[in-house]
């Protein structure tokens, strides 16, 4: 019995050897190109989030009654400056210099600098921001505002399946990047093959 999704099932089975196939080097230059932009627009994101959670909770800290919800916001404010150091510090950065002399392996480790950082995010990125919202959230069942132990565990649950969404999309971009570090390193014979 054939379903009417077999033949779009067989292209991309078929299709799938291309996707396998070495990279020639322009490939390598195009893509390297983009995601020296990709990471930079990233950096951007990040460092503009940084300087709105500092402004969000540094109002928190000046308007909120309570002693734990302010300590909290300023908590979240050095997780957030602690995040933007890390990312600085761990994210990859084009060395034109190298670059010049081989294009592959400069991408390549330009790459393997990402997925390792993206599979660490749960340390570097959620990490600092933990104290900071448990303490937060302290302060505010201390204010009992939030319609007692459901209400509490409802508004709880937000920040905890934030994290847990970042972590989990920042795993899956980390296998992403190990697949694209595998392809070009099936592709050095074919690039040495270009440059001789």
């Amino acid at each position: 019995m054939t379903r009417p999704d077999d033949d779009s099932l067989h292209s991309l089975w078929l299709g799938d050897g291309v996707a396998l196939e070495p990279l020639p080097l322009a490939e390598v230059k195009s893509r390297a190109a983009a995601f020296s932009r990709a990471i930079g627009k990233r950096n951007r994101r990040e460092y503009i989030a940084t300087a709105f959670v500092t402004l969000i909770f540094g109002l928190y800290a000046l308007i909120l009654p309570g002693m734990l919800l302010k300590i909290g916001s300023l908590l979240v404010i050095a997780g957030g400056f602690v995040m933007a150091f890390q990312l600085s510090r761990r994210t990859s950065r084009a060395d034109v210099g190298a670059e010049a002399a081989d294009v592959r392996a400069c991408y390549r480790a330009r790459l393997v600098t990402e997925e390792r950082m993206l599979a660490s995010v749960g340390l570097w990125y959620i990490g600092p921001f933990i104290p900071g919202l448990v303490v937060f959230l302290a302060g505010l069942a201390q204010t009992g505002r939030l319609g007692g132990v459901s209400g509490f565990a409802a508004f709880a649950a937000f920040p905890v399946l934030v994290c847990l969404g970042i972590w989990l999309l920042n795993r899956r971009a980390a296998a992403m990047l190990r697949k694209q570090i595998e392809r070009l390193d099936a592709a050095m014979p074919a690039i040495k093959g270009e440059l001789e």
